[in-house]
């Protein structure tokens, strides 16, 4: 089945992605992929659940690697102004 595979790695990303999303901003690219892959699986015809699922865990991964580094930027601020 066309986009089968395409559908499994975007969504095995998009759960990279949540789980690792604490690491400040590196698994962007990650979700990234997941969100490509997903939509290249869309696009050759797969309809199955991991593609959907890949769809959905990737935006909720960018979401919260995005947050994260967010955050890493604000501690790494807050502790360069208390050491001075």
């Amino acid at each position: 089945m066309p986009g089968k595979t395409q559908g499994i790695v975007s969504m095995v990303c998009g759960l990279v992605s949540i789980f690792g999303s604490y690491s400040f901003g590196v698994t962007i690219a990650v979700a990234i992929v997941g969100l490509i892959m997903s939509k290249k699986a869309t696009d050759a015809g797969y309809t199955g659940t991991p593609a959907k699922v890949g769809k959905i865990t990737s935006i909720i991964g960018l979401i919260l690697s995005i947050i994260m580094l967010i955050v890493g930027i604000v501690l790494a601020v807050a502790a360069a102004a208390i050491q001075r």
